[in-house]
């Protein structure tokens, strides 16, 4: 049965504003764009990161990251082009790499957190968590201006769509990790 997400529609747009969630920015300061940043503002009220993070049968404490198929849970779009995440396309080495956790301006990768580094983090009120995400060259250019959308369709969740838009002010801008 999936988990309902229904009641928490309305609260992705308050926690991932369209205009303010997503930027394309430049992370090394060579004046290229290379990654996009989503950002999540803590709304809600504080919290502190669990030691077991358990979700259903997914526990953290025993993921396997090179046996973890993404594509299994659902299937994942950019607009309207489906993203393929199977084990087969994703290169976990990469995404070690490539994929990196802000928080008040100290930065995590994968290891980091299967290492169980951000346990007993704890997320204040207004607090933001950005995650950067290295990106191709030919991957960026499908971030133009306009409005966008990352969708998930899974059995597992009720579908849920995250809009966000870019213009001038979010894009072609300089990372500032102490701005995260």
């Amino acid at each position: 049965m999936p988990y309902d997400l229904s009641a928490f529609k309305v609260l992705i747009k308050r926690l991932f504003p369209p205009k303010e969630s997503v930027f394309i920015v430049d992370t090394n300061g060579d004046g290229k764009t290379d990654s996009i940043q989503i950002k999540f503002i803590n709304l809600l009220l504080p919290f502190v990161i669990p030691d077991k993070i358990e979700i259903g049968d997914f526990n953290l404490n025993n993921f396997d990251p090179d046996s973890f198929d993404l594509s299994q849970y659902g299937k994942f779009y950019l607009d309207d082009t489906q993203l393929n995440f199977s084990i087969e396309s994703v290169n976990l080495d990469i995404v070690k790499n490539r994929v990196l956790i802000y928080h008040k301006g100290e930065s995590f990768n994968l290891n980091d957190i299967m290492e169980g580094k951000l346990r007993g983090r704890t997320i204040n009120l207004n607090d933001t968590i950005s995650i950067i995400i290295k990106l191709e060259e030919d991957t960026l250019k499908k971030f133009t201006e306009g409005t966008h959308y990352f969708k998930i369709e899974s059995d597992l969740i009720s579908n849920l769509e995250i809009k966000f838009e870019l213009d001038k002010s979010n894009m072609n801008i300089r990372f500032d990790p102490g701005n995260t």
